[in-house]
């Protein structure tokens, strides 16, 4: 018997609405806007009412591109500057989250392991850029060594980064960004996103210095503290940074907490992400019973013993991505992809090929495009609504990636990046899309089914706005509603300003 094949409709509409209804429940039919909410009648109306839209709250003192396209007829529904190249910020991460899928497929994994050579008492930590690996992951591979090694001798202990490229950040990325954690410093061997939390909380008495704590512990970083505890009824304010530009691993916690005064967390990066990661090995080792000398960088050798390891499916990496826009996930799947294809250190410039290598396979032009990450924060980053409507289209045809594609999309109203976005409107629970903001720049590129039940992919990117972005975001947000509620036989009826 031959295998039958879904056609296009039938396919998204499956996992579209598996994964894109209200609840948990299993449903082939997304909840039916309200009576009462706007429609759109005809694509002429959907054409007016948009470029109306566009030019009262967006032009002539910004940009817009825009495209809107049929996944059941292939035809574009809306487009405004298509080609107008800009940079997407994250909603870049689709390129890589489709080049992954495609090239590497979704039961691919992420391997950190660690290896002894017993002769020379050398143990190993190798890393390929998962994203995820944390302090529990390493602390389960250090409870497999139990046994294995020799009581009593100090062991030398050396991390093989050889999968990437020894370039900290991304290219075009902004130096004030840091410390911040979406701004992390990247390699092949990175833990709990390489950052550390760090929490403040007044102090046992008044003048007394405020305490502070570290999670995870760790002699990585170090602490210093001139807060204070301040009378009762006074400040509450306390900075907690690691200096831009630094690099070095020193905490500043300064300011004052009066009794009472909430606690304050904040996230921030380390430099040097791999010693980081090893030392935290270090100090598991060490409470495990095993001594290790301060590590190193090295290679794995061929006749190293493998001890322990684990490995970080790539779905789980994508599907973090793009619900969460996390940006680590997106540059070492970036940098791990040129490894993968090429065996050589995976490096930005590969990432790059790789990606419009895939992006050429669809049909789909890449001599203007400028793929400087795999996150959106390099500001080098060019491309446009053309070229996302069409990477949408297909990955909505490829029957391989497109459950796990669409899945890992951030659902309006529902979570990730939307979960706060399109609540109460037509459009919950039926976008599925993936969020992009920089100083400057919001974008929203994703999936939305229309009154009809027509399935449609639609791409918007907005920049050189001044002010609160929230302003931007609503109103591609309205766009997103018109879209879920456009038909071909209701009648229009004025949008909501």
């Amino acid at each position: 018997m031959k295998p039958v094949k879904l056609n296009i409709l039938a396919w998204f509409m499956l996992f579209f609405f598996l994964g894109g209804c209200a609840s948990q429940k299993v449903s082939l039919t997304c909840p039916s806007p309200p009576v009462a909410s706007p429609l759109i009648s005809s694509r002429i109306a959907l054409k007016n009412e948009l470029d109306g839209m566009i030019g009262r709250e967006l032009l002539p003192y910004s940009l817009a591109s825009i495209k809107v396209v049929s996944l059941q007829s292939g035809s574009t529904l809306y487009e405004t500057n298509p080609h107008l190249l800009m940079p997407a910020a994250s909603v870049q991460k689709l390129f890589t989250a489709a080049a992954v899928l495609s090239f590497l497929g979704s039961d691919h994994s992420l391997e950190t392991s660690i290896s002894v050579n017993s002769e020379t008492a050398t143990l190993y930590l190798k890393g390929c850029g998962d994203p995820l690996l944390s302090t529990a992951d390493l602390a389960r591979m250090v409870a497999e060594l139990t046994g294995k090694l020799r009581p009593g001798v100090r062991y030398k202990l050396i991390g093989d980064t050889t999968c990437f490229d020894g370039a900290y950040w991304g290219s075009g990325w902004m130096w004030d960004d840091e410390p911040a954690p979406e701004a992390m410093y990247l390699s092949a061997l990175s833990v709990n996103r390489n950052t550390v939390r760090v929490t403040v909380a007044p102090g046992k008495s008044e003048s007394a210095p405020v305490q502070v704590s570290v999670e995870p512990p760790t002699r990585y970083v170090s602490i210093e503290n001139s807060g204070i505890t301040g009378k009762p009824g006074g400040s509450c304010k306390v900075s907690v940074t690691r200096p831009a530009g630094e690099r070095e691993n020193e905490i500043l916690v300064s300011g004052s907490l009066a009794p009472g005064c909430k606690s304050v967390r904040r996230r921030l990066t380390v430099w040097r992400p791999e010693l980081y990661t090893l030392t935290l090995l270090s100090e598991l080792l060490e409470k495990s019973g095993v001594s290790t000398d301060p590590p190193l960088l090295g290679i794995v050798p061929a006749d190293a013993l493998l001890l322990a390891s684990t490995r970080r499916p790539i779905s789980e990496i994508i599907s973090v991505m793009l619900k969460k826009s996390d940006n680590l996930c997106a540059e070492n799947l970036f940098k791990y992809l040129a490894y993968a294809q090429s065996g050589q250190k995976g490096t930005s410039a590969g990432g790059e090929k790789a990606i419009k290598n895939y992006l050429r396979s669809q049909g789909i032009p890449t001599d203007r495009l400028v793929i400087a990450d795999g996150s959106g924060v390099s500001r080098y980053n060019l491309t446009n609504a053309d070229t996302i409507a069409r990477l949408l289209v297909a990955a909505s045809k490829d029957q391989a990636i497109f459950p796990l594609f669409a899945a890992a999309l951030p659902l309006a109203g529902k979570d990730g990046t939307l979960v706060n976005r399109m609540k109460g409107t037509p459009a919950e629970q039926r976008v599925k899309a993936k969020t992009g903001t920089m100083q400057g720049v919001s974008a929203l590129a994703g999936y939305t089914v229309t009154a009809d039940g027509e399935p449609v992919a639609f791409a918007m990117i907005v920049e050189n706005f001044v002010g609160a972005k929230q302003r931007v975001r609503k109103i591609l947000d309205r766009i997103a509603v018109l879209l879920s509620t456009y038909s071909v036989t209701a009648p229009i009826r004025a949008t909501t300003r």
